[in-house]
């Protein structure tokens, strides 16, 4: 007989264990899902049509893609209406920021040849 589980979601035994390709995570070794949660997991999933970091905002429902995105001034909006099919859905704006540095060149030692 096969290793029995507890489902993480709802506490049902199960003999699933997923185990985490890049090794543990906050001490546990993977997950134990029902292949009841599982499917209303993968369910839930496809239905969100997530457009995951698009460059533009676009409809999860229609496909529009809202080519005047940058006027958006929100960080997150549960009821943003697409401007075609007026069906509303989750909106999250994702900013990334990054820097560069180095030393001016105008600071460099004389006869400085390398570290």
């Amino acid at each position: 007989m096969s290793e029995m589980y507890t489902c993480e979601i709802c506490g049902k035994p199960t003999p699933n264990f997923k185990p985490w390709t890049c090794g543990p995570i906050a001490g546990k070794l993977g997950r134990s899902w029902c292949d009841d949660c599982e499917e209303k997991f993968e369910r839930e999933h496809a239905w969100e049509n997530e457009q995951w970091h698009q460059e533009e905002i676009t409809c999860p429902w229609c496909g529009y893609v809202d080519i005047d995105s940058w006027e958006f001034e929100g960080e997150y909006d549960d009821k943003y209406e697409c401007p075609r099919c007026e069906k509303p859905f989750i909106l999250e704006r994702v900013v990334d920021i990054t820097y560069t540095s180095k030393r001016r060149i105008e600071d460099m030692p004389e006869g400085w040849e390398g570290e």
